[in-house]
């Protein structure tokens, strides 16, 4: 016989003081900001510009400035905006590096796909049935003898 509680299904991301968190967090960080139209759209979107940024880039020069890039970090706009501070910061007069710049835009990208991804959960949750609860389901009379 196991010693487990059934509130806590194989989707659960969360840990419990006698159940630690483990794979099934990552699981369901990746299942927010990958596993629902809203966040694969917004995904398929900030692609969509970088690759448009780089085909121009690689086009050719333009005799005036191209703003094909531009597109690419206002779609990752406002997540982008405070990482590219931080960097600011670290790197102070010399111009943060090129990989740094580039890594920021990727991780604001999927910030902001993992917190569309809380948004969609959250409003979809009422039409998919009962939902559980966020902290727990309250006292279960039958593990305490009462039944």
């Amino acid at each position: 016989m196991r010693d487990t509680d059934d509130r806590h299904g194989p989707d659960d991301c969360g840990g419990t003081p006698d159940r630690p968190a483990g794979p099934h967090r990552l699981r369901g960080t990746a299942r927010l900001a990958f596993g629902n139209p809203v966040s694969l759209g917004y995904l398929a979107l900030v692609l969509a510009a970088v690759l448009f940024a780089l085909v121009d880039h690689l086009a050719g020069a333009h005799p005036d400035a191209s703003f094909s890039g531009v597109w690419a970090l206002l779609l990752t706009a406002p997540t982008v905006f405070p990482l590219w501070l931080a960097g600011d910061a670290l790197w102070g007069e010399s111009a943060a590096p090129d990989g740094y710049l580039t890594a920021a835009a990727v991780v604001a990208a999927l910030v902001n796909a993992l917190l569309l991804g809380l948004v969609h959960r959250a409003l979809a949750g009422g039409r998919r049935g009962p939902r559980r609860a966020a902290v727990g389901d309250g006292w279960h009379t039958r593990r305490h003898g009462d039944h």
